[in-house]
């Protein structure tokens, strides 16, 4: 094989790969936002940790266990023959002691560790509402990006069909040069704004490799259509409030302050313990001498300072702050429903109505080219009809866009989310 055999066979290559580009479906990127996000699988090693304390709480219901081992060697002086004596003294065994009442402590530590479970999974709950989210917004970027390119170039088309008809006309002394001069001038700006969506792309394409777990291929793309559902417009917000993670998320805490007074209030009330040990001791190692020991201890630190005190009105003031913070913030998501509500539903009209604009421009534009091209309207007319007509195509373009964004927000408030 020679030469010039290679060189056509990396010239037919060329192209091939040059086509070769990713393509990600919708639910090709949910999926991997569900198995690749980092900050998704961090909320699943939150709960496993919670879950972890939680079995760890219930230590204090069962007996604690213990082994121990040790020699003590004792100087006995000098004794009669005048030597200095030692003696070792060996000991092994095991202890074990059992709480019998601790002022309830223990049983609200559960409790309290089964509340900061419920609190991580609120947690969880609204990372995947906020990233469900994040990635509708990016994905409908990208793809108003990609639909943007689409339109610009037919702009730019239609923009150099209309300056070489206006040039032929200046040409043939039917316009003026200032005319010649503003078509091309808006010729430029199309171009111009090719460039912009080019940058925006790549904007998009950042933001959605960041949702989706990590960089991606510079050279991907996405398919699909910008969509939405229908507007319940009686839908009862109030009914709503208590199913958002924002709401769960100060339940919880409330609860895991309450569980925490009831914490301190245990310090006011006696432990007491079950205490058992078995060992030997001896001279020699193995020691062979048994002991054992069984009994009962009751503990009440009556004046620590006033720490008891204290740390009950902290945990107590905590628990209403707590209490506090959960009603504002049930009010605070009501407004936000209403607000997303009616956010989502006027994108939607104002959707409609652009549409509406964008078939009637498009209707006016067909009817002055051809009065402008049988010199029946003057430039500056048809000009301002032209432009209306590429102003409606790129406001229908964004308001599409803009409702896709709409509920989005709206549904990251309700905690909604793709993932399954």
């Amino acid at each position: 094989m020679n030469r010039s055999h290679l060189i056509l066979i990396m010239l037919c290559l060329k192209p091939l790969s040059l086509q070769a580009k990713t393509t990600l479906t919708w639910e090709q990127c949910v999926n991997r936002v569900a198995t690749q996000n980092p900050e998704l699988n961090s909320t699943e090693e939150a709960i496993f940790s919670a879950q972890a304390k939680k079995r760890a709480s219930w230590s204090g219901f069962l007996p604690q266990l213990s082994a121990n081992a040790g020699v003590i060697r004792n100087n006995l002086g000098v004794t009669s023959a005048g030597l200095n004596a030692n003696r070792d003294q060996f000991s092994v065994g095991v202890q074990a002691s059992e709480n019998i009442f601790s002022g309830f402590k223990d049983f609200y530590r559960i409790a309290k560790a089964d509340r900061e479970i419920n609190l991580s999974r609120a947690n969880q709950k609204a990372t995947r509402a906020k990233l469900s989210s994040d990635l509708k917004t990016h994905f409908a970027n990208l793809l108003f990006n990609q639909e943007q390119a689409v339109l610009v170039a037919s702009i730019i088309k239609r923009r150099q069909d209309n300056m070489r008809m206006v040039k032929l006309r200046y040409e043939g002394g039917r316009e003026n040069k200032g005319s010649f001069l503003f078509s091309k001038a808006s010729l430029e700006q199309a171009l111009f704004e090719k460039q912009q969506i080019e940058r925006a792309t790549e904007v998009s394409k950042a933001n959605l490799a960041r949702v989706l777990g990590g960089a991606q291929d510079p050279d991907f793309e996405i398919s699909g259509a910008l969509s939405w559902s229908e507007a319940d417009k009686s839908m009862q917000l109030k009914n709503l409030v208590s199913q958002t993670p924002e709401h769960q998320q100060a339940e919880a805490q409330w609860t895991v302050a309450e569980a925490d007074k009831f914490i301190a209030r245990g310090d006011f009330f006696p432990d007491v313990s079950l205490n058992g040990s078995y060992f030997k001791i001896g001279a020699n190692f193995p020691p062979h001498e048994p002991r054992w020991s069984v009994g009962v201890s009751i503990s009440l630190p009556f004046f620590p300072g006033g720490q008891n005190i204290f740390n009950y009105q902290s945990a107590s003031a905590e628990a209403n702050r707590n209490d506090f913070l959960r009603t504002n913030t049930d009010n605070q998501i009501l407004a936000k429903l209403q607000q997303a509500h009616a956010t989502f539903i006027d994108a939607i009209g104002l959707q409609n109505v652009a549409e509406r604009f964008l078939v009637a421009s498009e209707a006016r534009a067909i009817i002055s080219r051809g009065k402008y091209q049988n010199g029946l309207m003057t430039f500056e007319d048809w000009d301002l009809i032209e432009t209306d007509l590429i102003n409606r195509q790129k406001t229908e373009l964004q308001t599409r866009r803009d409702v896709v964004l709409a509920e989005a927000a709206f549904e990251q408030v309700q905690g909604k989310s793709v993932f399954p």
